[in-house]
């Protein structure tokens, strides 16, 4: 776990700016709906609590919101450009380098709002998985929210066909494809260390957390993820149609797959 943990480390501390030109740049459709969808339920003046926030998107933009935002990364480079960023972008936001497994340093109950919005990409064991989930439970307020974000195990299969044809040949890559083709999870070595879920696993995961009911499930890109090379091409004013078509659909269960990212909002109930 040590060695896994450098590693994924070091591969968010060699390039901060990749991520944030991911959602910026690349992936724009990503933040657009995940920010749609969130805006319904965090509420004027909740004090928010963004682990793994990487290089700091979407704490600069609850920020910008009014929001004692607090950034807790495991890359003290993600940490270091998201303060950055929130300068340029004239907020404040506090950022902290730490480990999702360990929030000992946040006192019981003490945000409105958690994100776990990185960190079940990487934590290779179910056990590990908990934990996190389990830390992020108990920092929250009773009622208060949880937003957790998982890389859907079919989104290697449209990565693939959207940008990488010729995968599917490839025999390095075939794990991958017979695993999604028998509807399991993955634990492996791809971009870095990283797990890679099914719908069913992922709900399975969720109901195993103590104090915690979910509200709301959803693709974070919607039924955008097959298109996206199309998308850019297309122009701003369509372009922005198509995702605001595209929210009707992200929380139907039928279409959760046409993701790359699934995220769950749940909330702790109240004892």
């Amino acid at each position: 776990m040590k060695e896994e943990k450098e590693i994924i480390r070091k591969y968010y501390d060699d390039d901060p700016k990749k991520e944030w030109d991911r959602l910026k740049k690349r992936f724009p459709h990503e933040k657009y709906i995940t920010v749609h969808m969130m805006d319904r339920y965090i509420k004027d003046g909740d004090k928010i609590l963004d682990i793994g926030g990487g290089p700091g998107h979407y704490s600069i933009h609850y920020a910008k919101k009014g929001h004692d935002v607090t950034l807790f990364d495991l890359s003290p480079e993600n940490v270091r450009f998201a303060k950055k960023k929130a300068r340029q972008y004239g907020v404040r936001i506090k950022a902290e380098q730490g480990d999702a497994m360990d929030l000992s340093r946040f006192p019981d109950s003490s945000f409105d709002v958690v994100f776990l919005m990185g960190p079940l990409y990487h934590l290779m064991t179910e056990k590990n998985r908990k934990k996190a989930l389990t830390e992020a439970t108990r920092v929250l307020k009773p009622g208060g929210l949880l937003f957790c974000s998982f890389i859907l195990m079919f989104g290697g299969v449209i990565y693939g066909l959207r940008d990488l044809r010729e995968s599917i040949i490839r025999e390095e890559e075939k794990v991958l494809y017979e695993v999604c083709a028998r509807s399991e999870s993955l634990s492996f070595e791809a971009f870095t260390y990283s797990y890679m879920t099914t719908v069913k696993d992922a709900k399975k995961l969720m109901a195993s957390i103590p104090n915690l009911k979910t509200e709301t499930i959803f693709g974070q890109e919607s039924i955008l993820s097959p298109y996206r090379n199309a998308l850019e091409q297309t122009p701003r004013k369509v372009r922005l149609a198509w995702y605001d078509y595209a929210i009707r659909f992200c929380d139907k269960e039928d279409y959760l797959t046409h993701s790359d990212h699934l995220m769950f909002v749940s909330r702790k109930t109240k004892k």
